[in-house]
């Protein structure tokens, strides 16, 4: 779906997870973090603070982890501070794949994932699934390319504080949940996105594994 603008696409996350939850009070959500989904998470947690709709029996699972960051730089805050203590989540209900011995294994006594909401790099990775993460993948730890490693640099104060490693669910992982929605932000990202969702299969750009799933949705503040 291609949206005229950042605030639409913000817009049309927010109510795509909204519905899930409404169809589906304790669905299992794959989330995400970094700029892309940001104001899409702003907008749910407005939208819970009326009371419209239930997190109580909703479990998250945050998509990936840095490895050897402060607290205060990790992704599980970042989730908890831009939508978890905005809702009424249970802190129980809050996963992440660097606390957890077998992250599939967890996924998968829950129920497995209905919902996973995927950011997409300028590299085409998905989760932190790099370029030449194989497709029978699940979770597992991963060296930082240097383009991830640049685009995340704002974030530290130096150069040498950018997280090198991560944990990250795979590809097999991401493609046995029953829905999966691509959120991709920036002109920038036009090229890959379009190799991504019409050019081949390949472990080189990890996003085009997402063509052989049967539910997938695409939004993008660009044509493409």
């Amino acid at each position: 779906m291609n949206s005229n603008s950042y605030q639409q696409l913000s817009f049309n996350l927010a109510e795509t997870i909204k519905q899930e939850l409404l169809a589906k009070p304790n669905c299992n959500l794959g989330l995400p973090t970094g700029r892309t989904p940001l104001l899409g998470y702003k907008i749910l947690c407005q939208w819970s603070s009326t009371n419209n709709f239930d997190w109580q029996f909703v479990k998250c699972f945050a998509l990936d982890e840095y490895v050897d960051v402060p607290e205060d730089k990790t992704f599980q805050y970042y989730l908890n501070q831009n939508l978890y203590v905005h809702t009424n989540i249970q802190k129980k209900h809050c996963f992440s794949p660097i606390q957890e011995c077998d992250y599939d294994q967890l996924i998968a006594e829950q129920g497995g994932l209905d919902l996973t909401i995927l950011g997409m790099g300028r590299n085409g990775h998905i989760a932190f699934n790099e370029p030449g993460t194989v497709l029978h993948t699940w979770t597992h730890s991963i060296w930082l390319t240097e383009s991830t490693r640049l685009a995340n640099a704002e974030f530290f104060k130096k150069s040498d504080d950018i997280p090198k490693k991560a944990v990250t669910i795979g590809i097999q992982t991401i493609l046995n949940s029953r829905k999966i929605v691509l959120v991709v932000s920036g002109e920038n990202k036009k090229e890959v996105l379009q190799k991504a969702l019409s050019g081949p299969v390949t472990s080189e750009i990890p996003a085009s594994f997402l063509q052989t799933h049967q539910n997938l949705h695409v939004l993008a503040d660009f044509a493409y």
